[in-house]
Protein backbone atom coordinates (compact mmCIF):
# COMPACT_ATOMS: atom_id res chain seq x y z
CA UNK A 1 0.00 0.00 0.00
CA UNK A 2 1.31 3.41 -0.92
CA UNK A 3 1.57 6.09 1.75
CA UNK A 4 1.14 8.80 -0.86
CA UNK A 5 -1.94 9.20 -2.98
CA UNK A 6 -3.83 6.55 -1.02
CA UNK A 7 -7.52 6.02 -1.47
CA UNK A 8 -10.17 5.73 1.22
CA UNK A 9 -9.76 1.96 1.12
CA UNK A 10 -6.11 2.40 2.06
CA UNK A 11 -7.16 4.45 5.09
CA UNK A 12 -9.59 1.75 6.18
CA UNK A 13 -6.76 -0.77 6.17
CA UNK A 14 -4.37 1.46 8.13
CA UNK A 15 -6.64 2.51 10.98
CA UNK A 16 -9.49 0.91 12.91
CA UNK A 17 -12.97 1.36 11.48
CA UNK A 18 -14.72 4.66 12.19
CA UNK A 19 -17.14 2.99 14.63
CA UNK A 20 -14.17 1.45 16.47
CA UNK A 21 -12.39 4.82 16.57
CA UNK A 22 -15.58 6.40 17.92
CA UNK A 23 -15.81 3.75 20.61
CA UNK A 24 -12.17 4.36 21.57
CA UNK A 25 -12.75 8.12 21.73
CA UNK A 26 -15.89 7.73 23.86
CA UNK A 27 -14.07 5.43 26.29
CA UNK A 28 -11.13 7.84 26.50
CA UNK A 29 -13.41 10.86 27.08
CA UNK A 30 -15.28 8.99 29.82
CA UNK A 31 -11.99 8.12 31.55
CA UNK A 32 -10.79 11.76 31.44
CA UNK A 33 -14.04 13.07 32.92
CA UNK A 34 -14.14 10.30 35.54
CA UNK A 35 -10.56 11.11 36.55
CA UNK A 36 -11.27 14.82 36.95
CA UNK A 37 -14.44 14.24 38.95
CA UNK A 38 -13.05 11.51 41.21
CA UNK A 39 -9.68 13.02 42.16
CA UNK A 40 -9.29 15.79 44.70
CA UNK A 41 -6.51 17.60 42.83
CA UNK A 42 -8.30 17.46 39.45
CA UNK A 43 -5.05 17.07 37.53
CA UNK A 44 -5.62 16.11 33.93
CA UNK A 45 -2.24 16.35 32.23
CA UNK A 46 1.09 14.56 32.63
CA UNK A 47 4.35 16.47 32.92
CA UNK A 48 6.17 17.66 29.83
CA UNK A 49 8.78 14.94 30.40
CA UNK A 50 6.20 12.14 30.54
CA UNK A 51 4.49 13.52 27.44
CA UNK A 52 7.80 13.49 25.55
CA UNK A 53 8.66 9.97 26.78
CA UNK A 54 5.29 8.66 25.63
CA UNK A 55 5.60 10.36 22.24
CA UNK A 56 9.13 8.97 21.76
CA UNK A 57 7.85 5.48 22.58
CA UNK A 58 5.04 5.91 20.04
CA UNK A 59 7.44 7.09 17.34
CA UNK A 60 9.42 3.85 17.72
CA UNK A 61 6.30 1.64 17.55
CA UNK A 62 5.27 -0.44 14.55
CA UNK A 63 1.77 1.11 14.74
CA UNK A 64 2.98 4.71 14.51
CA UNK A 65 1.80 6.61 11.43
CA UNK A 66 4.31 9.41 10.99
CA UNK A 67 2.45 11.52 8.43
CA UNK A 68 -0.67 11.78 10.57
CA UNK A 69 0.99 11.41 13.99
CA UNK A 70 -1.57 8.74 14.81
CA UNK A 71 -1.68 5.25 16.22
CA UNK A 72 -2.82 2.71 13.64
CA UNK A 73 -3.86 0.32 16.42
CA UNK A 74 -6.43 2.56 18.13
CA UNK A 75 -6.68 5.43 15.63
CA UNK A 76 -5.92 8.13 18.22
CA UNK A 77 -4.22 11.41 17.42
CA UNK A 78 -1.09 11.06 19.52
CA UNK A 79 -0.43 14.78 19.98
CA UNK A 80 -3.49 14.78 22.23
CA UNK A 81 -3.51 11.29 23.68
CA UNK A 82 -0.02 11.35 25.19
CA UNK A 83 -0.71 14.37 27.40
CA UNK A 84 -3.57 13.01 29.52
CA UNK A 85 -2.91 11.26 32.83
CA UNK A 86 -5.57 8.60 32.17
CA UNK A 87 -4.30 7.77 28.68
CA UNK A 88 -2.87 4.33 28.07
CA UNK A 89 -1.11 2.79 25.13
CA UNK A 90 -3.51 0.21 23.63
CA UNK A 91 -0.73 -2.39 23.52
CA UNK A 92 0.79 -1.53 26.92
CA UNK A 93 3.98 0.27 25.88
CA UNK A 94 3.27 3.14 28.31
Amino acid sequence: MSLQGGSMSDNKEEFPSLPEQGKNLAKFTFEVVKSVVSTSNHEVYVSKQVKEERMNTCKMCEYYHQQQNRCRHCGCWLEHKVKFIVSECPIGKW
